[in-house]
């Protein structure tokens, strides 16, 4: 049996992490991630002093989409790379999240976490 949705993520703490990038694929969506972990993570690594958390590269990986909204601001944000996350909840298959980048509200049969 795989692991629930909830432990996918233990010790890490997405609304201190940030989204890189969006990529969508016929029924696949990508949110390329910079994750901050918690101490008690695996690949956890003492900060530098500029950073106020340990960031970690990583993906969640959407398969099996039956419901997609991508809300952009009006205008964009030009020339950003790094998206400040400022809501983020998963409940069963229903994923929602609001950031700089925009919003993303999805329905997906498979959701999975990466890091690399």
């Amino acid at each position: 049996m795989g692991k629930s949705i909830a432990s996918r993520f233990e010790n890490i703490d997405i609304e201190k992490s940030v989204l890189l990038g969006v990529i969508i694929n016929d029924d696949e969506l990508v949110l390329e991630m910079d994750f901050c972990l918690d101490p008690a993570h695996a690949d956890y690594e003492q900060p530098g002093e500029e950073d106020d958390c340990c960031f970690h590269p990583g993906m969640l990986k959407f398969a099996g989409i039956s419901k997609l909204s991508l809300d952009r601001p009006e205008g964009g944000v030009e020339g950003k790379k790094r998206f400040d996350i400022s809501e983020f909840s998963i409940e069963g298959s229903r994923f929602d999240m609001r950031s700089e980048w925009g919003d993303i509200h999805l329905q997906a049969r498979s959701i999975r976490v990466l890091t690399e």
